[in-house]
């Protein structure tokens, strides 16, 4: 988690998100069905090594956040590996 800017609220959170470029912009657009469905809001700066993404969530619901977002990584994982697109050193 990282510092809140001063209009957050205080039973609200902010999450910090790093996502490899090997994974775009596959694992992005589930993060972002993710964070649609869970937070208030979501920044991303983009960078050649790495994205990273902020979301903003009530408290509250950072359990069922990451629950939702740890299955879509786990459901990612497996289509990847099937389709002979996940190597060790992602993991």
């Amino acid at each position: 988690m990282t510092t809140k800017p001063d209009d957050t609220p205080e039973d609200h959170v902010i999450v910090g998100l790093s996502i490899e470029p090997g994974l775009l912009p596959e694992w992005f657009e589930e993060v972002q069905a993710v964070a649609t469905a869970h937070c208030i809001r979501m920044g991303v700066r983009d960078d050649p090594d790495d994205w990273l993404v902020k979301v903003e969530l009530p408290r509250d619901r950072v359990p069922a956040f990451s629950a939702e977002l740890e299955a879509r990584w786990e459901d990612f994982v497996a289509r990847r590996r099937a389709e002979g697109r996940w190597e060790a050193a992602e993991e």
